[in-house]
């Protein structure tokens, strides 16, 4: 039987990897791992263990709201993704609540269970973390700036790390896409304590950004943990030669998929 991956496992190789004692941005997929034991809190654990923070995606859709009363839609905006409810949720986003979207995995779950962890004020995309930095990480997140905790991020000397997952799942992409003025769509939310809907700033679709695979690939060290695939990237530089990419092509990272609104509206646009 293969042995079950721990805690000490994954912090030697973050060390391997350079990532002791920077923040990490973790996208990732507890499955990919095999056995571990302790399961999510084991690969935290491993992350935090040498003065290190983890940052997490923690997406709340549940909390979207239809748009105000009079609202005309705005052009680009891929307002029939479906992602636009009829009605509006009984509750409201509330940043010291730990309601997550099942798709942002276990680990996710596991940070915003943490006792002192930080939650971004984004109800639609919010980032989670936890460590030393982890306030500093998240502190300046908001509904219209989405992407505050990336570019904390990539100014602290953080590094992006997938584990387990492929580029259509690293945020720090929609950042740099952003950067050269390819604006996040638009969408509501409601938030606990206000009255109303949010206007609240979401990234596009990322099934395209495979794509980048080679403009990322100098950058990029890997690894392996148990039977989970790493690759780890400089979040500076990796904002930078995204950006690079998506100056020289805005199409870059748009998907194939027919019926993909979003998309649709990016190639509408350019």
């Amino acid at each position: 039987m293969i042995a079950a991956v721990t805690a000490a496992d994954v912090q030697a190789a973050a060390g391997r990897l350079g990532l002791a004692g920077r923040p990490v941005g973790l996208h990732s997929s507890l499955s990919s791992f095999g056995r571990v034991s302790g399961g999510a809190d084991a690969v935290v654990d491993g992350l935090l263990a040498d003065g290190g923070t983890v940052l997490v995606p923690a997406q709340s859709p549940q909390f979207a709201a239809p748009p105000p009363a009079g609202h005309v839609p705005i052009p680009y905006n891929g307002e029939d993704d479906g992602m636009i409810p009829a009605t509006s949720p009984a509750s409201g986003y509330d940043p010291a609540g730990n309601a997550v979207d099942r798709s942002m995995g276990a680990i996710s779950r596991a940070v915003l269970a943490r006792p002192g962890r930080a939650r971004g004020a984004n109800a639609l995309s919010s980032f989670a973390a936890v460590g030393p930095l982890a306030g500093a990480l998240v502190g300046g997140q908001s509904g219209e700036d989405v992407f505050a905790p990336l570019r904390e991020l990539a100014a602290r000397d953080g590094v992006v790390l997938l584990a387990g997952v492929g580029l259509d799942a690293m945020t720090l992409l929609h950042a740099a896409e952003e950067a050269v003025g390819l604006t996040p769509v638009v969408r509501w939310a409601r938030v606990a304590g206000v009255d109303g809907v949010v206007t609240t700033r979401h990234g596009g679709c990322s099934r395209g950004f495979e794509r980048l695979a080679p403009a990322l690939a100098q950058l990029e060290r890997t690894g392996a943990v148990g039977a989970s695939r790493w690759r780890a990237y400089p979040a500076a530089q990796a904002l930078a030669a995204a950006a690079d990419v998506f100056r020289r092509d805005p199409l870059a990272g748009v998907c194939d998929g027919p019926g993909c609104a979003r998309c649709a509206a990016r190639r509408a646009q350019h």
